[in-house]
């Protein structure tokens, strides 16, 4: 086997830093010796791309062995008693969600009159029953360890066999977080929290919601959670910065100025120094639909400066791109055959904001789209001073405008697009 650089990293949420690194001998055997100041924690082995290993670290020494490609089912923790105990619950927490997903729905709707629904409701109550007992026992054996307070945490919900699968939804919703300690600052350094908060959410997402449904469900669900989280200042800040980064990838806008309207963290040592959460979140509040959007003075194409309070026509499109934008490719012309064929530009005006950096990209892109709307690009790439003060963090953006700027409409996609003028009769 070729020598092999392992890099470790440390968890803060669900974020990963590296932190140290080692080569492997011939053997795939390495050895990481870590300062001795390292603080208790979930850590992260990683041996490539698709390979690595999450662990516990708490003061001791430890010894695993494995094998690559089968890394967590080869798994053997030779010394630390930490990692004995999570890797015993994370081997029978599978065993038991594949049990319990098998025979909830058979609980759920095999004929009760058949003498098999017996068996399989006494299971069905068995399983349940002896994995608590099991994390019990784990609890009262390593009252004192780091993994201790994980699976304490991640100790599962017992399911009355009475309760349908919407049964079992709402007893979640109501009673997910009843082993749930919100004041353990050290658990920052896991994944716990932040895996709670999906696995949360999840219980309130369906396949058949369209978007505006999906971000009112989770409105219902960030409520909850912060009500949970409130006890202590340093894990509500920390759940709030982890649901805005979530929520800001899937572009779940009406959710991220509910949580700028209401959970703004409003601790801050030095008022002169906000930090970027609450920096962000007071942009949400200021970006919301109905507020006046900032103005803009960006260079065009030809050095000459375009002003967004000088449009003169009756709506504004702000549209921010970049010619590296894979969705862009694909958005734009049909945003711009819109505004070619179907609506007069004294009705709507579009201003294009490329967060470009490379000014030939940009007009190459430009041409080749033949985008004879208002272009314009400071060639700042994400520092664009108009991508700042629109709180941009991904592309396409867009912000629909009335006559004064104030904010109608943030669109996600084309779609909502075109709904969004219809309603406003630009487009029939």
């Amino acid at each position: 086997m070729a020598l092999k650089e392992v890099y470790l990293a440390d968890f803060y949420g669900d974020k990963n830093t590296k932190i140290d690194s080692a080569m492997s001998d011939t053997t795939g055997t390495f050895v990481l010796v870590t300062k001795k100041d390292l603080p208790s924690g979930m850590y992260r082995a990683v041996i490539d791309k698709n390979n690595f290993i999450d662990f516990i670290y708490n003061d001791e020494d430890i010894e695993i062995s494995t094998q690559v490609g089968a890394l967590y089912d080869s798994l053997k923790v030779l010394k630390s008693d930490e990692n004995m105990e999570y890797f015993a619950f994370l081997r029978e927490g599978n065993d038991y969600r594949r049990k319990f997903d098998l025979l909830a729905p058979v609980v759920n709707y095999f004929p009760g009159n058949d003498p098999f629904y017996d068996t399989v409701l006494n299971k069905y109550i068995s399983v349940q029953k002896q994995f608590l007992k099991f994390i019990d026992s784990l609890i009262a054996k390593y009252p004192a360890n780091y993994a201790t307070r994980i699976i304490r945490i991640r100790k599962p919900i017992y399911y009355d066999p009475e309760l349908n699968e919407a049964g079992r939804r709402e007893y979640a919703i109501e009673h997910y977080f009843d082993n749930v300690d919100f004041t353990d600052v050290e658990l920052v350094r896991s994944n716990v929290y932040t895996t709670l908060a999906i696995e949360y959410l999840t219980l309130y997402s369906n396949p058949s919601f369209k978007q505006d449904q999906l971000e009112d469900e989770f409105i219902k669900a960030v409520d909850k959670i912060m009500y949970e989280a409130m006890d202590n200042n340093i894990i509500y800040d920390f759940v709030v910065d982890y649901l805005v980064g979530g929520f800001e990838r899937y572009h779940f806008d009406k959710v991220l100025d509910y949580i700028a309207e209401n959970y703004t963290p409003e601790q801050c040592e030095n008022e002169d120094k906000k930090n970027d959460l609450q920096t962000r979140l007071q942009k949400y509040a200021e970006l919301a639909v109905g507020k006046k959007a900032p103005d803009i003075s960006i260079p065009d194409t030809s050095g000459n400066v375009i002003n967004l309070d000088k449009i003169k026509s009756k709506y504004t499109l702000v549209l921010f791109w970049a010619s590296w934008c894979s969705h862009c490719t694909e958005t734009l012309p049909e945003i711009f055959n819109l505004y070619e064929s179907s609506i007069n530009r004294k009705t709507l005006e579009v201003l294009s904001v490329s967060l470009d950096s490379k000014k030939d990209e940009w007009l190459a892109a430009l041409h080749q789209g033949g985008y004879t709307w208002l272009n314009g690009s400071d060639l700042k790439g994400w520092d664009s001073q108009a991508a700042v003060d629109y709180n941009v963090y991904a592309t396409p953006t867009m912000f629909l405008l009335d006559k004064n700027q104030k904010i109608i409409a943030k669109p996600i996609t084309f779609q909502e697009l075109k709904k969004a003028l219809i309603e406003e009769n630009i487009l029939e």
